[in-house]
């Protein structure tokens, strides 16, 4: 029978059968609540534990990815009433990443086993379409369901602001979009019904959009620091630095996250095809079946373009995550490549050292 701690944290048959199957039913489960310069806090039926991972899980650790996450279930051995040794991360249900900034090939785990993404954008001060893009892009990859918060609408001239989701719904028709006051709450009722619970949320957005308000208001206390807006450039401020997931008493799980503005794209092909599917539909007609869409002749794409069915921002947002999939692709294959030939020269040099004992 699950805890009454375990399941408001999301906990499910379908982990404890893999504990069961496992063998694992030695160890404490809990989920990591807290991630910081890779310290953990993790959450378990009997309290929080300060911890750190393993000797073995950090020396078979490949990339980032091994390592846990805020939102990871994992496998604990308790050192004593305030700390304890993470042995094995549970399987995932979704990972949300993106390339990880300045390590080209690489990725960066902003959050596990999340439901919904809240993409979160100040309508008023820093409404950016070709950033939305992005953001949409790293949750069709993560397979999790987008919903869009436009925050700050009492800042801004309803005209406006009518303005702004029509550009939403001419890219993205089928995604709900929420609109949001953190000041005078409207619209924050309608976001309320949408938590459910025992399922995890995951806010992102660039810093300023107001995530750490709304997380603030959801949970009825001041738990995220939030700063107002630079005067110079209209832009957020960085105010969440880590990772942290707070329970809502009886409802969800919510997930903030360190605003967000370099958005780096990897390698999943379906990402694109489910943000840009417009374009794709529209790709269909082309006369070639390999069009690039750049200047190919009886490219449709291109048409629908010069016809103004298609914002020329959208495409060229398109054609530049195109490409930095490319890249992403040919580093990732660069690093392992590299990682094989330097396996390759420590396997010779021990066969060396063994021929001339």
């Amino acid at each position: 029978m699950l805890s009454i701690i375990l399941n408001s944290l999301g906990f499910n048959t379908h982990l404890e059968n893999y504990i069961q199957s496992h063998n694992l039913a030695d160890f404490e489960i809990g989920r990591v609540v807290r991630e910081s310069k890779k310290k953990y806090i993790v959450k378990t039926q009997l309290g929080n534990y300060q911890s750190q991972i393993s000797g073995n899980l950090r020396h078979t650790a490949k990339n980032r990815s091994d390592y846990p996450a805020v939102g990871d279930w994992v496998c604990i051995k308790l050192k004593d009433d305030l700390s304890a040794i993470i042995h094995k991360i549970l399987p995932r249900k979704t990972i949300i990443e993106r390339q990880a900034i300045g390590r080209f090939g690489k990725k960066q785990t902003i959050a596990t086993n999340v439901d919904v993404a809240f993409v979160m954008q100040d309508v008023s001060n820093d409404f950016n379409m070709n950033r939305l893009d992005r953001f949409l892009v790293i949750c069709f990859a993560s397979k999790i369901e987008p919903i869009i918060i436009l925050t700050k609408i009492d800042l801004m001239d309803k005209s406006e602001l009518a303005t702004n989701i029509d550009q939403i719904k001419k890219r993205f028709n089928d995604i709900q979009i929420l609109q949001l006051s953190n000041k005078s709450l409207v619209g924050f009722s309608a976001i309320k019904n949408v938590i459910k619970f025992g399922q995890t949320y995951c806010f992102i957005g660039a810093s300023g959009a107001g995530k750490s308000s709304l997380i603030n208001n959801l949970i009825g206390e001041k738990v995220m620091l939030t700063k107002s807006l630079r005067e110079k450039s209209g832009k957020g401020q960085h105010t969440t630095s880590h990772r942290e997931l707070f329970i809502l008493p009886n409802s969800g799980i919510l997930i903030d996250t360190p605003g967000m503005r370099e958005l780096g794209i990897t390698e999943s092909d379906t990402s694109l095809e489910s943000t840009f599917k417009v374009i794709y539909e529209i790709a269909i007609n082309c006369k070639f079946s390999d069009c690039k869409h750049i200047n190919e002749p009886y490219c449709a794409v291109i048409n629908a373009i010069e016809n103004g069915n298609v914002d020329r921002s959208f495409y060229d947002n398109f054609q530049k995550m195109k490409q930095e999939q490319k890249q992403f692709n040919l580093s990732k294959k660069g690093l392992k490549d590299k990682e094989m030939m330097k396996n390759i020269k420590v396997t010779s040099t021990y066969k060396k050292k063994s021929r001339k004992k």
